[in-house]
């Protein structure tokens, strides 16, 4: 009999997510992702995946949301005052904080969100970092 360990159907289920999340960006929105090589855009879902569960987030929709905001938005997105607020308060579930995010913070901080580093040093840094381990 094949068997899978809890810990394996995990590993299948995130390269699936990863997967599913690549093909939605390089469908949704190619201009800004066709010149990242897939092993490198794979690294970068990877970390944000990182800094999701560092937040307490783990389900596929909060996942996918820290994913396009980090990609979108800014990578530092979660460290603007407001945001990080929200996100810090595990109080409140997964849904309801990323509700809140979108519902109780103003565009000013978002804005401001977009603009807390160097887009293109942080994934630079992230890449260097992710090369290393492979």
């Amino acid at each position: 009999m094949f068997k899978i360990r809890p810990n394996q159907a995990d590993a299948l289920a995130e390269d699936d997510l990863i997967r599913r999340i690549e093909a939605w960006l390089r469908t949704r929105h190619p201009a800004q992702v066709a010149a990242i090589a897939p092993e490198d855009l794979r690294a970068m879902i990877v970390h944000c995946f990182g800094v999701a569960r560092s937040y307490g987030f783990f389900t596929e929709r909060a996942l996918f949301t820290f994913v396009i905001d980090m990609l979108a938005v800014g990578p530092c997105f979660h460290l603007q005052p407001k945001i990080q607020a929200i996100l810090a308060d595990t109080r409140a579930g997964e849904e309801e904080r990323l509700d809140r995010i979108v519902d109780d913070v103003d565009d000013a901080s978002w804005d401001e969100a977009g603009e807390i580093t160097d887009k293109v040093a942080y994934w630079d840094d992230v890449l260097t970092q992710a090369r290393g381990k492979a």
